[in-house]
């Protein structure tokens, strides 16, 4: 499996964490994933053959939008690969999720929304189809975001709670960061929810759980499961566990196990501080 990834220009690097793009090959071919919810919010663009894609708690398989803007994900899925792909994307920051469309986030949470639904005729995914190469589709997705995120500004108060519940994934830390803001709870509550797709709790869970999946990436075995959980923020092994089970799909160490390609690229895609 090819695998590349590029990061932004200085422009856009507050909104963009980088441009990625993987190739499966026919050799390769069938691949059958479960995934979990990565990163916040990516810009999807099939270049060749999409998967097909089934949510864990459902029997109805789909075949993914070609072009897509996929909103900030809760729950597991399945992806197969069934014909060889090629695929490219932009991962963007979870306070960025709102500023490609002027549509509030929340609207895109647990959804693949086809860009040709958001732009009216809109050709930018002709021209990536026909681009030469990682490095030229690069070239357009970062010109493609230049003309629509370079006026763009961030939410700083979301900004700086979503940058707080990175690195420290914690209710404590959460609560000391609200109570030096001046706004109300509810007030705040909305701003985060528009901006980010998620309430501060739901994200704060969700970030727990990928920093569980950073670790038990770089583990190697070291640490328990228990000292796995409770860096990621987590307060006991159950609760742990239960969230764990709850975005995977799998159990902790059931995850540790899994040795693709597809999923050690899914992995380097978590949010971490």
């Amino acid at each position: 499996m090819k695998i590349k990834k590029k990061y932004p220009a200085i422009t856009l690097a507050p909104f963009v964490r980088y441009y990625w793009y993987f190739e499966i090959e026919a050799a390769e071919i069938p691949v059958a994933q479960l995934s979990f919810p990565y990163g916040a919010f990516e810009l999807i663009c099939y270049l060749e053959n999409p998967n097909h894609m089934r949510w864990t708690n459902s029997s109805y398989e789909f075949t993914e939008p070609e072009f897509f803007y996929a909103g900030q994900l809760t729950k597991p899925l399945v992806m197969t690969f069934n014909e060889p792909c090629k695929c490219a994307g932009v991962s963007l920051y979870p306070w960025a999720g709102s500023h490609l469309f002027n549509i509030p986030a929340g609207e895109f949470t647990n959804e693949l929304v086809p860009i040709a639904d958001l732009e009216k005729g809109n050709d930018f995914y002709g021209q990536l189809k026909l681009a030469a190469g990682e490095a030229t589709i690069f070239t357009c997705l970062e010109n493609y975001l230049l003309q629509k995120l370079a006026p763009k500004q961030n939410d700083p108060v979301v900004y700086a709670l979503a940058r707080q519940i990175i690195d420290q994934p914690t209710r404590d830390a959460l609560n000391t960061r609200l109570s030096a803001i001046g706004l109300s709870r509810r007030r705040i509550e909305q701003r985060f929810m528009d901006t980010t797709g998620l309430s501060m709790g739901a994200f704060t869970r969700k970030v727990r759980f990928q920093k569980a999946v950073h670790l038990l990436k770089e583990n190697n075995a070291r640490l328990s499961f228990t000292s796995v959980g409770l860096k990621a923020g987590y307060y006991d092994q159950a609760h742990f566990i239960s969230d764990f089970k709850e975005f995977s799909g799998m159990s902790p160490k059931y995850f540790q196990q899994q040795k693709t390609d597809l999923n050690d690229f899914l992995k380097t895609m978590v949010l971490v501080g």
